[in-house]
């Protein structure tokens, strides 16, 4: 018993810490569509996705949790950053160093500059 409660213990928070990484998933994928239809993503800085993409994804805008949203290179680019419970292992700052998180040059996901933190997933236009 010692040994399996607490691999059950943090099952709910990897359930939903996966659930948050695929609705990221699912964000830059309709942000993609967003940035053919309009030739730029959405203006944004630290906030969440407006009411103009509820066309695109529906089924995510009231998520019930908080994530960030950045646009970045004048509308060329995005990060999505979302905190996780119990953290995805190493995704979650190889996720912040394929969008380069920490090369930006000012602060950004509640990280300081070349800076990068565990439990902070994110999703780029890369």
């Amino acid at each position: 018993m010692a040994i399996l409660l607490p691999n059950f213990m943090g099952a709910r928070e990897r359930a939903r810490d996966a659930q948050k990484i695929q609705d990221l998933g699912t964000m830059k994928n309709a942000l993609r569509l967003y940035y053919n239809d309009n030739q730029t993503y959405p203006a944004g800085s630290g906030g969440s996705l407006g009411v103009g993409m509820t066309a695109y994804m529906s089924s995510v805008i009231n998520l019930g949790y908080t994530y960030d949203y950045y646009q970045l290179d004048n509308g060329d680019g995005f990060v999505i950053c979302v905190g996780l419970e119990a953290g995805a292992g190493t995704e979650d700052t190889t996720s912040q160093q394929k969008c380069g998180v920490s090369g930006l040059g000012v602060g950004i996901c509640g990280m300081g500059v070349g800076q990068t933190g565990n439990n902070i997933f994110t999703v780029c236009a890369k």
